[in-house]
């Protein structure tokens, strides 16, 4: 028993030994329990915020438009810069002109034009303005219409007029009396 005893002895010392000193595997297994603990838990995060994208899979998408902003360009703008008035007209009341002015267009929208007119009320009590077979009635000195024209590009419009005299007129050569005026026309 002395020998049993001894070898107890002998054995307390050199375990207590071995138990203070550092295991370099001990410490390599708790990180690995820790980092396998944290992974498991962030699992079921994971996977619900796949959910809430769509399944995790990126998309990348690209919306643009083209904007092509309406216009009306006016060119070669030929009318008389005078006109003669004679006695038929006085007596008539009126004078018409079916090759009165001409203008080429270009209009990039559907919705056609605005067509503004105003003259002389010292010479004219009112204006018809014939264009595109549309007529537009000027009187107190100012009128407008929209011209459903379509898409034109540098096209030739010819413009007719009847000019309503102001009674009292007399014959004579006069300035021309109207001023056209072209605009964009929105539906």
């Amino acid at each position: 028993m002395s020998q049993v005893t001894n070898t107890l002895r002998e054995s307390v010392p050199r375990d207590s030994a071995i138990a203070a000193k550092p295991h370099p595997w001990a410490a390599m297994w708790c990180c690995l329990v820790f980092v396998v603990g944290v992974a498991a838990l962030a699992m079921p995060t994971i996977g619900f915020a796949e959910s809430r994208t769509g399944g995790g899979s990126p998309r990348a998408g690209l919306d643009f438009r083209i904007v092509i902003p309406a216009v009306i360009r006016v060119k070669a703008v030929t009318q008389p810069e005078r006109i003669v008035i004679e006695d038929r007209h006085i007596d008539q009341g009126y004078i018409d002109l079916d090759a009165g002015t001409s203008v080429k267009l270009t209009v990039n929208t559907r919705d056609g034009y605005l067509l503004s007119a105003s003259y002389d009320p010292q010479l004219l009590s009112g204006v018809e303005v014939r264009v595109s077979s549309q007529k537009l009635t000027a009187s107190s000195g100012f009128g407008s219409m929209r011209v459903a024209s379509g898409l034109m590009t540098d096209k030739l419009v010819p413009i007719s007029y009847r000019f309503h005299l102001v009674p009292g007129t007399r014959a004579g050569d006069y300035r021309w009396p109207v001023a056209l005026a072209f605009s964009l026309a929105f539906a």
